[in-house]
Parts: C-alpha cells; structure tokens; sequence
C-alpha cells in the first residue's frame, strides 16, 4: 500500500514545531498532533523543558474532534482526529472551544458503552481491580445489543476534568449529560485488553444503586486515570494543608458516617500505584564475593 499517514498532503511541517509533533491542515482547520500520544490541540505548541531535560510542549488543555474527510476506503491507516462515533461533524471549533474551556480542565473524546450495576462486596481490596475490568469486558463485548443494562450505549461524549468534578458533555449542542464530583468516585480503572477502555464506579445519587460506567476513548485511556489521579491528590494535599492551619475544634466540614468510605476508597484510589512496606534495618557484613 503506497497511502500512508506520513505522505498525506494534510501534514505539514513546521520547523518551530517541538519533536514528535505535527501540523494538519484539513476541512477542520489547522491543528497539531503530537504523534507519540496521540493528543491534538488547536494551538501551537510552545518548547519549554520538562522533568529530565526533555523537551515537552505547553498547555495541559487537549481537544479531540471528528475528521471525516477520508473515508476508511480511502485511508487504510486512520486519521489521528477520526470519530468513535457515525456522526460526519461536531458543532464546536478550535477558537469557539478553547475560549470556552476554563484554565486547568482537560478535555477527552469517548464513547459511552454504557453501564452495569456492580455489588458492593465487589469494591473489597483486591477484587475490585477484577469487577472493574469484568464490567468493560462485558459492555465490550456486547456492543450494539442494546440490553436494558447498557443504558447510554453508543453515545458520544466529551468528558470534562476540571477542579474537582468530572463532567460529561454532548458533542453537538453542549449540553451537560452528567456531572460526577471525583470524590463521589469510588474507583475507576484502565480495561486490560486494548488500553482504550475506561471505567469508574459510583453510586447512583438517586437509587444509590452503584454503577459502573464505561467509556471507549480514542487514545489512551491512560490519559483520563493519569489526569484523575493528579486530580485526586490535589485534593487530598489541599484539604490536608487546611486542615492542618484550623484549630484541633475545627473541621471544614462535619463528617458523617456516610461521607468516612468515600475519603477511605479515595485515598486508596490515590495510592494504588504506590506500595509501602515497613521494614527494619538489622545490619550489615562484609563478604567477599557476591553469593546470591
């Protein structure tokens, strides 16, 4: 096959142009896509130097957008803005977009695979990492059957991370779908299989019924468990360092009993990435030689 995604006339290249990005120009106007994670943005990325001495771009806020210009006929390889969804456009633009966008949210396009309720004693340490990635096994593999539990299959969704919420959005007229505040969060998780499926688990605020939702991104979902895990700690270390300047009487706000298992499962959510163990130094000898 001589069609290849580096020989469209739709990438250009710019010498200002950190490594590992790309100018496009096509019917959506001109974007850069920066190749190794697949992330695009309307701006121009500036050079600055990240942790390491490496060289990253600015800005955190990153938008993906629907190209229906090649048809999969027509381009064997996808183009790095093609839709999860059947729909030919999206209603918002770069400049109308990123001026709406607050400082600080980031933005991801997924596709709604629905979603299953999920018991409580599924959520116990060390099982539910196994429940989480059952639930996007089973809405995967059930795609377009339309069941009763898969409610929402097949939408197309922007997810919004900003402050402390997470927020889901309709692609076309913006209207908000669903609001969840990310401490009501009780876990999420990366599906296993492909890297593109993501889940959370919360509990439903008007059957209380927990629910895990499902989600197919088209990039990495990594970016939305790494984007909510910074999230998280934030503000764990926030509350903590308020805590810490109010008098031992004071609190910031009453704790009920209902509130202790979500900043439990929170903190655990935070920390999942990390193991501690405790251990005490006895000594050491000298040897010599090394002896397995």
């Amino acid at each position: 096959c001589t069609d290849n995604l580096w020989s469209d006339q739709s990438l250009e290249t710019d010498p200002d142009l950190p490594p590992g990005w790309r100018k496009i120009c096509d019917s959506l106007g001109t974007y850069y896509w920066h190749v190794p994670t697949g992330t695009t943005q309307w701006q121009h990325p500036a050079r600055s130097t990240g942790p390491g001495g490496h060289t990253e771009a600015d800005g955190d806020e990153t938008l993906q957008s629907p190209a229906a210009k090649h048809s999969a006929k027509d381009r064997p390889i996808p183009s790095p803005m093609a839709s999860l969804s059947r729909r030919h456009s999206l209603s918002w633009h770069g400049d109308d977009f990123q001026h709406s966008a607050e400082p600080g949210s980031k933005c991801f396009a997924v596709r709604s695979l629905g979603w299953v309720e999920i018991p409580e004693e599924d959520l116990a340490p060390g099982k539910s990492s196994i429940a989480v990635n059952n639930c996007i096994q089973q809405l995967s593999n059930s795609k377009g059957q339309g069941s009763a539990e898969n409610q929402g299959e097949g939408q197309d969704l922007v997810m919004i991370l900003k402050k402390d919420t997470m927020s889901l959005v309709d692609p076309l007229d913006r209207s908000l779908i669903h609001r969840q505040p990310i401490l009501n969060i009780r876990v999420w998780g990366v599906g296993c299989n492909n890297g593109r499926d993501f889940a959370f688990v919360a509990s439903d605020k008007d059957t209380c019924v927990l629910k895990c939702h499902v989600f197919h991104c088209n990039v990495p979902a990594k970016g939305i468990a790494k984007a909510l895990h910074e999230m998280c700690s934030k503000i764990v270390a926030e509350r903590a360092v308020a805590s810490s300047r109010l008098p031992r009487a004071a609190t910031l706000e009453p704790i009920s009993a209902e509130d202790l298992p979500l900043q439990v499962d929170i903190l655990e959510a935070v920390r999942q990435s990390m193991q501690t163990y405790e251990a005490l130094y006895i000594g050491s000898l000298p040897v010599p030689r090394a002896m397995g």
